[in-house]
């Protein structure tokens, strides 16, 4: 038996900064992966898109059920040095080489057949190693929030600088990549698309992962299990029995259903206003405002908790979008309404962000203290395996919605490189679509954490109990 809480000093400034660090490096790699891999594949390694769909909707299924068993794996067995950040050390070196790989194919093997035998093995091989890679890491990596410290504050400051740091990392990715693609078209400067994206994975595989890694080596566990091991069984009880817990997870799996708004995004501002680039115009303001919402959940804290907080917080932004969906229903395709309409709404939605981006996460570790209180079982790990496939699952799900939704809506799609102007009605249909499913969503999230129930006393005595059980001042 060990002691279940270790280094009793608090997490300091520097460990949180390089916490937020390791995400952005994440994020970097992820973000390059998850929004041009289709395109890698398709124009410049030049693999028959039906293959592609084939190998990403079979990653998807497998990662969904890859994702609980990796958290389960992670539990099971206790590292007096710490279970996540022994994990991340492992695993990260195998993440950069396979990062690395998988924009290589074109380098490695030449051949202008997109059916070409030796290419599916390639990209077969690479994604899929890659996907398992990245899973064990994520995984642990979601975990560490939960051990980094005992205090609530510590973690609450930590999941914030590690939110900043997501936003900024992949939104370097969204700006860079299609500048470099665009540089290598006008073939003024003689690269490639080929070797834009060798570059792109080097510097995802050794700057990104490399800075990934800094959390497997400078981040500490602070909370450490008392049990060596931990069944099977224990682990899943602990996570059936966890109401809390399942509340969230509800919660996200609803949430992840604003994917089908996303999705016609690109619909609207298209079809509908005529310019892909007002989104660009629409999202700047708001990014700028998001980045200093975090400063004002401290501000938030002093008059509610965090399940009052995160509900708060997710009308308020919901009350916003409503009232843009009823002005969009007679001035959808009004671009001298629809874009300042627009902005207004996403910077009063941005106010919310930190709340809404920090909160979850921070409630779910508390979720997981709160398995530790009433089992003495703590399984990080597993609950944000599930997080991360529930999300997953429903991602995956929202985007084939979204398209059966334009098929009902009475979309049609173009026959050629020629676009097809929508009629007034199906544009309508897509501001609708759009614009009121952030609303639904957001509402119907709330009604699960109306019953999450670590809040007040009970929150406190959990803390308390918890600081006892431990031997470590909170």
């Amino acid at each position: 038996m060990k002691k279940s809480y270790k280094n009793k000093h608090g997490l300091s400034k520097k460990e949180t900064l390089i916490y937020g660090i390791a995400n952005g490096g994440q994020v970097f790699g992820y973000s390059l992966v998850t929004s041009y891999l289709m395109y890698f594949y398709l124009n410049v390694f030049q693999v028959n898109a039906k293959i592609i769909s084939a190998v990403f909707l079979i990653g998807g299924i497998w990662d969904i059920i890859n994702n609980p068993l990796i958290g389960m794996m992670i539990d099971h067995k206790n590292n007096a040095l710490g279970k996540q950040t022994e994990i991340i050390r492992h695993f990260t070196p195998l993440q950069c080489m396979v990062t690395i790989l998988i924009f290589m194919g074109p380098i490695f093997i030449k051949s202008n057949s997109d059916t070409s035998l030796s290419k599916i093995i390639y990209l077969v091989l690479t994604y899929f190693l890659w996907e398992f890679f990245y899973s064990v890491t994520d995984v642990a990596f979601g975990g560490l929030v939960a051990v980094i410290s005992p205090k609530p504050k510590d973690r609450q400051k930590a999941i914030s600088v590690s939110n900043i740091c997501n936003q900024l990392s992949a939104s370097l990715v969204v700006i860079a990549i299609p500048i470099m693609l665009d540089i290598s078209k006008s073939g003024k400067t003689g690269i490639s698309l080929e070797w834009v994206f060798v570059i792109m994975g080097l510097l995802a595989g050794i700057i990104g992962v490399g800075l990934f890694s800094l959390s497997g080596y400078f981040v500490k566990e602070r909370i450490t299990q008392t049990k060596e091991k931990q069944s099977i069984n224990e682990i899943l009880h602990c996570v059936i029995h966890n109401k809390p817990l399942l509340l969230l997870l509800l919660s996200n799996l609803i949430t992840s259903l604003s994917g089908i708004g996303e999705a016609f995004s690109t619909y609207y501002y298209l079809d509908v206003l005529g310019y892909a680039s007002m989104s660009i115009i629409v999202a700047a303001p708001a990014f700028v405002i998001s980045i200093f919402s975090y400063s004002l959940i401290k501000f938030g804290k002093r008059f509610f908790n965090n399940k009052h907080l995160f509900i708060f917080s997710n009308l308020g932004a919901a009350a916003a979008q409503l009232i843009l969906f009823f002005i969009g229903l007679n001035h959808y395709a009004n671009l001298k309404v629809m874009l300042p309409s627009m902005i207004i709404c996403n910077c009063i939605v941005a106010l919310f962000a930190g709340v809404l981006n920090t909160l979850p996460t921070e409630m779910l570790t508390e979720a997981t203290d709160y398995a530790e209180w009433k089992t003495g079982i703590r399984a990080e790990g597993i609950a944000f395996s599930l997080k991360i496939s529930v999300v997953k699952v429903y991602g995956t799900l929202a985007q084939g919605f979204a398209a059966f939704l334009l098929s009902i809506i009475g979309y049609v799609s173009a026959a050629s490189a020629q676009a097809v102007v929508q009629t007034d009605t199906v544009q309508q249909r897509i501001w609708i679509v759009y614009s009121i499913i952030p609303v639904i969503v957001r509402v119907v999230s709330s009604i699960p954490v109306f019953f999450y129930n670590i809040v007040g006393e009970e929150r406190a005595q959990m803390f308390n109990e918890l600081k006892i059980k431990r031997n470590g001042p909170i």
